[in-house]
């Protein structure tokens, strides 16, 4: 019996390959024993371009608008290595009895196998390998709990509806809004995303209220306390009743906080509550925290730690599968441990001294099966002979967090103690608040962070180390001082911080409404926000490539593009209520086998509104810098001509990358611009805008035509615009 196994990319094929040995290198497949394995580039196949349903669709026309095809096409890519793919598992499934569907262990790793099998009209039985990682235990595993293709169907369907609905939006709304903002001069490209487009608003938002925020001056009533055995600093307790002068709690009047500091020599202590607490070690990763995590302490982008990840897993086989949203771990991987810590001290000699307090027979909260998702939360593996001497030094580091958070889970409590205490002078009560480790449990496994040289804000006191103190035991004024602080802004966001917030985006928007209880909050918590682990990075990309944000060190930020851009796009195109909603019904397809027919035939009737409500939104835009963003995104650049000539180019903007060749675009080697923004003064030759380039010959900066190379006319800095 032969057996025929697609993977979704070549480098898990050679894993196969790798795993049952002895295997010989075919045209397009590997052979070994019953199997033959081949691949994918990821996806072979794609929606049909609007084009294809009819040849008026090629020119962008409001009148055509929405597009709104009955029965969805899936062809083969363009591209001639997809095509030569595709032929060779055509020839290959005419050889075999029957396939095992290898994608990976994901909705769209579902579905671009399935895609191709569905293209080849393929009636073999098909059976599924449900891999969350590449090294031989786990590859032993999955095949001996192999099962019918057919089980994955609801899977399927989530799959292929979320591609056909952000194929809907993309191509409708981008063309209404594009087409709108052209009927004011704009001569770019309005690319609207379900999940891309909220995701700038995030941080459109977060810059204005930067911008905009006005820094406060207030005062902190504080006592320095002292007690028998020694003194600590403790701030004033405002009562109930200050809430109606000061309701934010801070206190603007100096002379008011200095009034309160007139107090007796001597007090008392009022209240002490101490607490014997203890705090688990942290969960394994999922992808998001993992993001946040590198971002914070390496200042690593978002898509870097993907990439890393996806390193990690495929090619040095180290990690389990990391495109997770899961921090739990299967109960029956527990049993695995003792093997996973023996490897990891060849692994990672780094952890060598820390390995033998390790117990595994402790069973820390990660272990639970009924918060399980469609993969685990990301760990070491035994791996097959990589170890950290082979990773680079981004990977290494990566790797470090997942080995040692892994490692932590056999370490017991971290213990603490925590005293609140309270001191009354005259009427006024005094509180501070102290922390003194007991037992470091799985603090051991973390090396010990720097210690910070100030508080990370104005706002916030200094830790402090509390004396032996007795209830009742007299207290003394030893000093005070109204002390002075400043209101802060919040922080603008780095890669991590916007990747946590698009995962809990829910907690950004009761904050904005100051809604707690609305049933809005409560769909964006239940869905898990904006995108899904496997696609958050790839938003942060695109929404850099074409212009809309950019990085200033480890800080993103919005461009005055992106910032334009969201302020004229009425409300329920920019906001994460949708998106979420959408993937709440994705879900119940999936999950409930919810019927995905009716859940389109809704997306039409909302399309269908949301290019009427386009076509009467004043979209007046500052025009694009056409030679920055084609330098940056071929993507952008197909597009941005597409627009311009009156061609189709679907926009699919929040799609799962997937990994595939394709030639880089054309730059003009000449100049590089080194603007943000354009020249209010247009070109004399075409009339668009200038834009201020530098030659790499000399350094000379110049303005030139933001059309090129179409347009080549430049002026020289000394006649700038």
């Amino acid at each position: 019996m032969t057996i025929l196994i697609i993977a979704e990319k070549p480098s898990v094929a050679q894993g196969l390959a790798k795993h049952f040995g002895n295997a010989r290198r075919q045209d397009g497949y590997l052979s070994t024993g019953p199997y033959l394995i081949t691949w994918c580039f990821g996806h072979l196949m794609e929606l049909a371009e609007p084009q294809v349903y009819d040849e008026r669709y090629q020119k962008w026309r409001a009148a055509d608008l929405p597009i709104l095809p009955g029965d969805i096409q899936i062809l083969p890519k363009a591209d001639k290595g997809a095509r030569q793919q595709i032929k060779v598992i055509r020839e290959l499934l005419k050889q075999v009895d029957s396939v095992i569907h290898a994608g990976d262990p994901d909705r769209e790793g579902q579905l671009l196998v399935d895609w191709v099998l569905q293209h080849l009209k393929n009636r073999k039985p098909v059976e599924r390998l449900w891999l969350a990682a590449q090294d031989s235990a786990s590859i032993h595993k999955a095949f001996r709990q192999l099962k019918s293709n057919l089980t994955f169907q609801p899977l399927f369907q989530a799959a292929q509806t979320r591609a056909v609905a952000d194929w809907l939006v993309g191509i409708n709304l981008s063309r209404a809004f594009t087409l709108a903002a052209q009927q004011h001069g704009y001569q770019g490209v309005v690319s609207i995303g379900r999940v891309q487009t909220p995701t700038l608003a995030l941080v459109v938002m977060r810059d204005l209220d930067i911008d905009n925020f006005v820094s406060k001056t207030f005062y902190v009533p504080m006592l320095h306390v002292g007690v028998a055995a020694g003194s600590f600093w403790a701030a004033w307790v405002a009562p109930d009743t200050l809430k109606d002068r000061y309701p934010d709690g801070r206190i603007t009047d100096k002379e008011f906080a200095e009034n309160i500091l007139r107090l007796p020599e001597t007090g008392h202590i009022s209240l002490l509550d101490r607490q014997r607490l203890h705090t688990a070690p942290p969960l394994p990763y999922r992808l998001s925290r993992l993001q946040k995590d590198a971002s914070a302490r390496f200042g690593l982008k978002a898509d870097e730690v993907l990439a890393i990840c996806q390193s990690l897993y495929e090619k040095h086989k180290l990690t389990s599968y990391p495109r997770t949203d899961c921090d739990y771990l299967p109960e029956s991987q527990h049993a695995e441990a003792p093997a996973i810590l023996n490897a990891l001290a060849v692994i990672h000699p780094g952890l060598q001294a820390l390995l033998p307090q390790a117990n595994t027979s402790l069973k820390s909260s990660a272990w639970n099966d009924k918060k399980v998702t469609a993969h685990h939360g990301i760990i070491p593996v035994r791996g097959d002979g990589a170890t950290v001497a082979d990773l680079s030094d981004k990977e290494r580091k990566v790797y470090d967090l997942i080995a040692r958070t892994y490692l932590a889970q056999f370490f017991p409590p971290y213990e603490y103690e925590k005293t609140v205490v309270e001191s009354l002078f005259a009427a006024e009560t005094f509180r501070a608040t102290g922390l003194r480790p007991l037992v470091p449990g799985w603090k051991v496994v973390f090396p010990a962070k720097a210690a910070k040289e100030k508080p990370d804000s104005d706002e916030a006191e200094p830790e402090q180390t509390l004396p032996a103190i007795d209830l009742n035991e007299t207290a003394h004024n030893l000093d005070s001082e109204a002390r002075e602080k400043q209101t802060t802004p919040p922080k603008a966001y780095t890669d991590g911080t916007l990747i946590a917030d698009m995962e809990s985006v829910h907690r950004v928007v009761a904050a904005k409404t100051k809604a707690i209880d609305n049933k809005w909050l409560k769909l964006l918590k239940e869905n898990a926000g904006l995108g899904t682990e496997a696609t958050r990075a790839r938003i942060l990309t695109v929404l850099l490539d074409r212009g809309f944000l950019m990085h200033n060190g480890k800080l993103l930020i919005s461009t005055p593009t992106g910032r334009a851009l969201i302020q004229a796009l009425p409300k329920e195109v920019k906001s994460p209520i949708a998106t979420a909603m959408m993937e709440q019904e994705l879900s119940a397809i999936e999950k409930e086998g919810a019927d995905s027919a009716a859940f389109l035939l809704k997306q039409h009737e909302n399309l269908t509104r949301l290019v009427a409500l386009a076509a009467a939104t004043p979209m007046v835009l500052a025009n694009p810098e056409t030679a920055v963003a084609t330098r940056k995104s071929p993507v952008r650049a197909r597009t941005a001509k597409a627009a311009s000539t009156g061609k189709s180019v679907a926009a699919k903007t929040d799609a799962k990358p997937r990994k595939r060749a394709a030639p880089k675009a054309k730059t003009a080697k000449a100049a590089t611009p080194v603007a943000t923004s354009s020249s209010a003064q247009t070109c004399p030759a075409c009339q668009r805008p200038m834009v201020l380039r530098q030659r790499k010959s000399d350094g000379q900066a110049f303005w030139g035509c933001s059309g090129y190379p179409a347009c080549k006319q430049i002026v020289n800095q000394a006649q700038t615009p």
